[in-house]
């Protein structure tokens, strides 16, 4: 991995791939430091020349970010200093899931000349009012105790029952990486998403968009994602039947012909 300073606070971040490939950005979740798409990466960087980085509070990246606003301005400055942008003469697409979803609408929304085509699995644009308590309990929870004492609720909200039980080594894997997390960003984040509300702008995003649904989430359900497809005219829909929140993990090659197919 490598390091920048940025105008926001440094970033660690890595790319693979051709220079003169499609850029491609992708954006990690919450439960999760950009390690997540380790299974993936290597089969985009065939096709794209790939960006992955931590957002702050993972794998020593820095910023003041507590609202989601702040997170996607971060990114904004990132983007700025790497010049993924190449001066505004190369298309932008970005992959995001979950809370890094929600940072990518936010960026296309203040920074709409930074992308040119957003892929957002598993997110949305607001969070419905019982979704929020989770949330702000993980924020609690983990600023009396420690990311050690939400691990178990992480992986309970990454991944089915069914596929936790049947592959205990990735679970182990996803609660190491987590446990490095910074607990005090990582309860700032949980309350950025409780107040997070891009539902009414979400009509003003220009760019391409589409919007995957892993229909086994119940962290940010599909109805969740339906609702800020109906937001954006310019959108497609599409859904990953048996993954949940993480589908670079739960069906990776069903992610990567997705991914291939729209991009």
């Amino acid at each position: 991995m490598q390091q920048i300073q940025t105008q926001k606070g440094r970033a660690i971040y890595e790319t693979r791939g051709a220079i003169d490939a499609p850029t491609l950005v992708l954006f990690h979740t919450l439960l999760a430091d950009c390690s997540v798409y380790d299974g993936i990466i290597d089969k985009l960087a065939e096709s794209f020349h790939v960006t992955r980085f931590h957002f702050p509070g993972y794998g020593g990246s820095t910023g003041e970010c507590s609202t989601i606003d702040d997170y996607a301005d971060w990114t904004a400055a990132l983007f700025q200093s790497l010049n993924i942008t190449k001066d505004g003469n190369k298309p932008v697409s970005v992959f995001s899931n979950g809370f890094g979803g929600f940072v990518s609408v936010g960026l296309c929304l203040r920074h709409p000349e930074l992308v040119s085509h957003l892929v957002i699995a598993n997110s949305g644009a607001a969070f419905p009012e019982e979704r929020k308590i989770p949330l702000q309990g993980m924020s609690q929870k983990v600023r009396s105790d420690g990311i050690n004492a939400v691990l178990d609720i992480a992986m309970s909200r990454m991944f089915p029952d069914d596929f936790r039980h049947a592959n205990p080594e990735i679970i182990s894997e996803r609660k190491t990486k987590l446990l490095s997390a910074d607990p005090e960003q990582f309860a700032k984040a949980c309350e950025a998403l409780s107040k997070l509300d891009y539902l009414s702008q979400a009509h003003q995003i220009t760019c391409a968009v589409d919007v995957i649904a892993g229909m086994q989430d119940e962290t940010t359900p599909p109805s969740m994602s339906n609702e800020l497809y109906d937001q954006i005219n310019q959108a497609n829909y599409h859904q990953i039947a048996d993954s949940g929140h993480c589908p670079q993990i739960q069906q990776p090659e069903k992610l990567l012909s997705l991914i291939t197919r729209i991009l």
